[in-house]
This record gives structure tokens, C-alpha cells and sequence, in this order.
């Protein structure tokens, strides 16, 4: 939690649970100690059974938070068009958030459903539900068209974008929320100090209570734990446990070789290393400046970087 001056209050969590990995702990009691809010993500895979939900819902402190995410059938398969199928799946959703003291259904619709014709969907679907005290965060992936915006105010759905790439397009008096993924593709992305910062002035911005701030991607964890502890502290944490090379080689660890040096750039350049206290940059930089198109071993192409960079007394 980050409160500061008119600032509405600002919780840090990320898109599941399940890869918060302690030994000899449960993954969401070790994650419920580390963050205050966490997006279910599974809810759009497939809707849980309800004495699973309501283990979720105990093995959390009473003050944890929990949003919901919206079933694929609903945004996905059946495009928002208000069948039963689609009234049921929501329904569902509804009995899953109310069951976690949920405020937030988090709908995502993709690039391909037009999102005039997915608000007014959503329109009709909501004339056969009672959502109760729950709001719907809606993610249009397809963007924002002023036409789009208008019926969202009248729906009172909450926006969603991504703060690191573009603010919203309206603030909701109540409750801002905003889905981290990057500049990356397929959630591989890693967010540097400059996108941590753009995100805490886009956060501090809002005109809402609460801004709740949903990581995801392959680092997620990591990510909001350094934006938290910027946020409490001023300070934007190290990535890794050296400088220079030696955090290179320590992100490198699970690179497989021999490999070439554009596959090296491709699949761990995204990888943030920390060059000293201060300065942190993609691993693409120093990967970039390679000499030889292939290496053998992780310890080759580290030697011919220290021969190159690192001073000898």
C-alpha cells in the first residue's frame, strides 16, 4: 500500500499465484506475505470448483485482495453476445468474486472484437445479471474509440491500459486499474527504471481511491516488488546480486549452448543486468556487442567479454 497527499491509495500485485515458488510453503499463503492484491487469472481458463475458491479466500489475511478475471467464453469464444452460455460463464464469475470479496471482474476483449460492438454486448449481458457491488475493469485490446469511451462512462466500467505504454483514456471516481505488460511480445518483458517510473507518475496521476497496479509477464514478481519498494522507499533495487558481467552471467545461467549470437540476443536480451548501483539495462546491450557469431559455453563467451571490458590491476 502507497499513499501520499491526494494521491489515491496505490496496491501492487501480479497476474496469479502460482509461480511464487518458497519451499515447503503454499504458493499463495508465500504470496499473500509478499503482496497485499492478486489478479486470478486462472477464472479465464476455466471456472473453478467452489470449495477451491473459498480455500483461496481462508488461506489469505482478511485485508488480501482479490480481482477476477472474466472467462474466455464470454469475451473470447462468444464475443460478449448475450446467450445463455454467456450469461451463465458470467454469472459463475460473479459467484467466484463475491465468494473472494472481490470489487473488481476484470474483462479482457481481443484485437479482433470491435469494441462499440463489445460494450454494447456487455450492455445486454448486464440487463440479465446482478452484479451487486462489483465493478467490471474492461481491457479492450483493440483500443479506446471515443464512441467506445462514452458507453463505458455510462456503464461505469473501469479502463484499463497498460501505464507503462499510455494512461487511460477517463478516470472512474472510485477505482483505477491498469494491466503491466510492456513493450514485449508473448509477456517477455522486464521492466526497466525508466517504465517503473512512468508508471508510478501515470499511477499518481489518477484521480481515483484506489489504483491497483496488475504485473504480468515472465519477471512479474520481481517487477512489483522493485516498483513497491520504490514507492515505499524512493529507490529503484538492483536486479541481480553483481555489476558488469558477472550479472550478465548470472542471467545467462539457464542459456543453452552452443548457440549463436543473434539467438543469445533473441531469447535473453529482454533480461534486465545491473551495470552498477545506479544503472540497470537490457542484457541486449552487452549481448549486442559480441564479436563472434557462435559460442560453445557460457564461460567462452563471458572470457572474451572480461578480456574486453574489465580492467586488470
Amino acid at each position: 500500500m502507497y499513499v501520499s497527499g491526494d494521491v489515491g491509495e496505490i496496491v501492487i500485485g501480479c497476474g496469479g499465484w502460482q509461480y511464487f515458488i518458497i519451499p515447503n510453503m503454499d504458493p499463495l499463503e508465500a504470496y499473500s506475505m509478499a503482496f497485499r492484491f492478486v489478479e486470478v487469472n486462472s477464472t479465464f481458463y476455466k471456472i473453478p470448483p467452489m470449495d477451491l475458491v473459498r480455500s483461496w479466500r481462508r488461506r489469505v489475511p482478511r485485508d488480501f485482495e482479490f480481482s477476477v478475471r472474466l472467462n474466455r467464453l464470454i469475451s473470447h469464444v462468444e464475443k460478449l453476445n448475450p446467450t445463455e452460455k454467456v450469461v451463465k460463464a458470467f454469472q459463475d464469475c460473479v459467484e467466484v468474486a463475491e465468494t473472494l470479496r472481490s470489487k473488481i471482474l476484470v474483462l479482457e476483449t481481443p484485437r479482433s472484437l470491435d469494441p462499440i460492438k463489445a460494450v454494447n454486448g456487455l450492455k445486454n449481458i448486464l440487463k440479465k445479471v446482478d452484479l451487486g457491488d462489483i465493478r467490471i475493469a474492461w481491457e479492450p485490446r483493440a483500443g479506446w474509440p471515443l464512441k467506445a469511451v462514452e458507453e463505458a462512462i455510462k456503464l461505469k466500467l473501469v479502463p484499463i491500459t497498460d501505464y507503462s505504454i499510455e494512461e487511460p483514456p477517463y478516470d472512474d471516481e472510485e477505482i483505477a486499474y491498469t494491466r503491466l505488460f510492456g513493450k514485449g511480445s508473448h509477456n517477455i518483458y522486464q521492466f526497466t527504471d525508466d517504465d517503473l517510473i512512468r508508471i508510478r507518475e501515470r499511477a499518481e496521476k489518477r484521480r481515483s481511491k484506489k489504483v491497483y497496479l496488475s504485473f504480468h509477464g515472465i519477471r512479474m514478481y520481481l517487477d512489483a516488488a522493485r516498483l513497491e519498494r520504490f514507492l515505499k522507499k524512493g529507490e529503484l533495487p538492483r536486479v541481480t546480486k553483481s555489476y558488469g558481467i558477472d550479472s550478465l552471467a548470472e542471467v545467462l545461467v539457464d542459456a543453452s549452448f552452443p548457440a549463436t549470437k543473434e539467438e543469445l540476443v533473441r531469447k535473453h536480451g529482454w533480461k534486465l543486468i545491473d551495470i552498477d548501483e545506479k544503472t540497470r539495462v537490457p542484457a541486449s546491450v552487452i549481448l549486442k556487442q559480441l564479436r563472434r557469431k557462435n559460442y560453445r559455453s557460457l564461460e567462452e563467451l563471458l572470457r572474451e567479454l572480461r578480456m574486453r571490458f574489465e580492467k586488470t590491476g
